[in-house]
């Protein structure tokens, strides 16, 4: 028998490129891996979407769904739509009304309405400020995100004023109640759900009296006029933030959209999280509405489920 020389060479050769191949695919699996995970636009810091967006994130990670989520900060739903549509952004929280008013909302895709979004304006409890009207002249929040600025200015439009017509500075959820306090506003807008625990008064934070909620079921009637039903009356309950009785407020539910082109399987998977693990989505203390089932879930507001969706809500059905 001739022994080649040359041979174990050979089978060291081999065995480096084999090295090589098994690096290379360690290296695409872990690039593969990566990739899959996916983008979630939400809101500002520890608004009510940061939150939402927080819990669904961790609640897909407690999953077998095989990718995970990646929360973002972000403006709100007036930067999410156009992020969602141009792709920078692979899901996104959004109000329905903003997704409605959107001249591509025909491009969009949903994955479901989520929660009931509840706008609430307040006062410090021994404030003059009783409507609206009354805040002609002094200084308001509207907000720190965009959707909830949109609805004050539709808001103040509804009570018959304009922005000239008071003096707008922007606070973020988490200083509101100290900007109450100060006097650095007078009132202060803001939406999520109720309570909302960012306002909670807790450690001395807030007005001395605490705080009151203005009645805004009487603007309810012009905008649902002007804008249709995506404004929904709502009563906030009696002892909410230490109201003595209800209150009225409008309503307006949040949609999970999705890109268009995300894959069916992903979709469906969060649809998954979002039935199955609903009581993981729900903050603490939470008295509002959420919409986290099948038959609840696929009223999006006009805006189409996502095809991955639509596949799902079917197969949960049954």
């Amino acid at each position: 028998m001739t022994t080649h020389p040359s041979a174990p060479w050979l089978t060291r050769r081999r065995l480096l490129a084999g090295a090589a191949a098994v690096a290379a695919g360690l290296s695409l699996g872990s690039c593969q891996q990566d990739a899959r995970t996916y983008s979630l636009g939400t809101a500002e810091n520890r608004g009510f979407f940061f939150d939402f967006g927080q819990s669904l994130a961790a609640a897909v990670g407690r999953s077998d769904a095989g990718f995970t989520l990646n929360p973002q900060i972000t403006g709100g739903s007036v930067e999410n739509i156009p992020d969602i549509l141009a792709g920078r952004v692979d899901l996104a929280l959004a109000l329905a009304d903003v997704a409605a008013a959107n001249a591509e909302r025909d491009k969009l895709r949903a994955v479901g309405r989520v929660y009931l979004n509840y706008l609430q304006f307040a006062v410090p409890a021994d404030s003059p400020i009783r409507t609206l009207a009354d805040l002609r002249g002094r200084t308001v929040s509207l907000g720190g995100s965009s959707a909830t600025a949109r609805a004050g200015k539709l808001l103040l439009a509804a009570a018959g004023l304009s922005e000239s017509d008071v003096q707008v500075r922007a606070v973020p959820i988490t200083a509101v109640l100290d900007a109450l306090a100060s006097g650095e506003v007078d009132a202060a807008l803001f939406a999520g759900g109720v309570p909302h625990p960012a306002m909670d008064p807790g450690g001395g934070r807030g007005p001395a009296q605490g705080i009151r909620l203005i009645d805004l079921s009487g603007y309810l009637p012009d905008l649902q006029e002007a804008y249709g039903p995506v404004y929904q009356q709502v009563r906030l309950p009696a002892g909410l933030y230490g109201a003595r009785e209800e209150v009225g407020s409008i309503g307006i539910a949040s949609l999970l959209l999705a890109r268009a082109d995300l894959p069916d399987d992903v979709v469906g998977r969060i649809v998954d999280v979002l039935i199955n693990r609903s009581a993981e989505l729900v903050p603490p203390g939470t008295v509002g509405v959420q919409y986290l089932d099948t038959r609840s879930l696929i009223y999006t507001s006009g805006v189409p489920l996502h095809p991955g969706a639509a596949a799902a809500y079917r197969r949960h059905h049954k």
